[in-house]
């Protein structure tokens, strides 16, 4: 072995793994994911209000209800009627003639951008606002 590996060779294992650049760099990356996650996540508070719900029956046109009145929507579909209730700014289906009932257990629709359908009866519900707000599938 000569002087200048011999050398290299202890350069090599006394050099530090991380050179403060490096950790400069790193410590600049985790704060910047960790910045644009709060940012999309949680970062505008007004982003998602909804102001009417909007109900598709079958190929018609979509009808669209106000989401500051409560009420109970009677729709009927093509296998039956569907009831959709409106309270509080927020909807669901209540009752719907289909057999397993995933539109009812899909429960509350409460943000713009929000959907349920029940595929059997052809009937599709969607909130409907000036900005949507959008989970981690839309994205």
């Amino acid at each position: 072995m000569t002087a200048s590996e011999a050398a290299n060779k202890k350069n090599t294992r006394n050099s530090p793994l991380l050179k403060p650049a490096d950790i400069i760099i790193l410590l600049f990356a985790c704060l910047l994911s960790a910045s644009l996650y709060y940012i999309f996540w949680f970062g505008d508070n007004r982003s998602g209000v909804a102001e009417t719900l909007q109900v598709q029956v079958a190929d018609n046109t979509p009808r669209e209800y106000a989401l500051n009145k409560d009420r109970i929507l009677d729709i009927e579909g093509a296998i039956g009627h569907s009831l959709i209730e409106i309270k509080q700014g927020k909807a669901r289906f209540i009752r719907s003639p289909c057999r397993n009932k995933f539109c009812v257990f899909h429960g509350w629709l409460t943000t713009a951008g929000d959907s349920s359908a029940c595929l059997p009866n052809r009937i599709s519900i969607s909130l409907r606002g000036k900005t949507k707000e959008y989970d981690a599938i839309a994205l």
